[in-house]
């Protein structure tokens, strides 16, 4: 009798960024046009640098001088000017950017069921762990661009979305080799901050409309800060799934809210 198996790889990668990158609006990017905040100090071009990385490193410009010298009259006329030159005022401007870091470990799964008519549900589940640190709030999301999935791949229940995607592994080929692409099984995706396991908020887009297909999910109310993330994954499939190697290549994902 044929010995039954089944391999899935489940793959994440960290992605917060559109493919193409302009640096035109950044606050730095602003300086000196319409949209600065603060007209009477312009940094523009100033950056140590000179490069792409004046917008994400920390530095100052400063410029300006002025001079003035005067005698004091012991009446309400006080300090009687005698040269008033450049400019003597003290002005300060900040700009602090829109900032996220993170990072994200075992997020290369590998779920082996050699034996899949007695797999335990611990079997079946694996957790990946990261970090999210930022100064707006934030979605992370699970975006399934390029993963040939819809809406309708996405299960909700009362208009919530559950985490669960339909369909979400598709067998690629058996042992022998031979095409299984029409198969498929379903995954549920929860994620953790310290509350508790939590569905995603919403399906969509995010980031301008940057990252697509995504799941999301909106971290402490959308609280600026320091999270410690957790990701359940649990593998649905079918207890006579058919044997054979099934993936998904989701990426993980962060969008500000804005």
């Amino acid at each position: 009798m044929k010995k039954a198996f089944l391999v899935l790889a489940c793959v994440g990668l960290l992605c917060c960024f559109a493919s193409a990158q302009t640096w035109s609006n950044t606050l730095y990017n602003q300086e000196g046009t319409a949209s600065d905040g603060y007209t009477p100090i312009d940094a523009s071009g100033q950056g140590p640098a000179g490069d792409t990385s004046d917008n994400y490193t920390n530095w100052k410009y400063q410029y300006g001088s002025g001079s003035w010298a005067g005698v004091y009259s012991w009446d309400t006329d006080a300090w009687l000017t005698i040269y008033d030159d450049g400019d003597g005022s003290m002005e300060i401007e900040v700009d602090i950017e829109m900032y996220c870091a993170t990072s994200i470990a075992d997020n290369k799964i590998y779920f082996h069921l050699g034996d899949p008519l007695n797999a335990s549900a611990a079997d079946k589940q694996a957790y990946m762990t990261g970090t999210l640190n930022c100064n707006n709030g934030m979605y992370v999301g699970v975006s399934f661009e390029g993963q040939n999935k819809d809406p309708s791949d996405f299960e909700e229940v009362g208009g919530a979305y559950t985490g669960r995607i339909f369909d979400a592994m598709v067998g690629s080929v058996d042992c022998g080799g031979r095409d299984i692409s029409s198969e498929s099984f379903d995954m549920v995706i929860l994620m953790s901050w310290g509350s508790g396991w939590m569905v995603p908020d919403n399906y969509g887009v995010g980031a301008h409309g940057t990252i697509i297909d995504s799941l999301w999910w909106l971290v402490d109310g959308g609280t600026p800060g320091y999270y410690n993330l957790t990701w359940q994954i649990t593998i649905e499939p079918d207890t006579h799934q058919p044997d054979g190697n099934y993936a998904l290549d989701p990426l993980i994902v962060a969008a500000p809210v804005i």
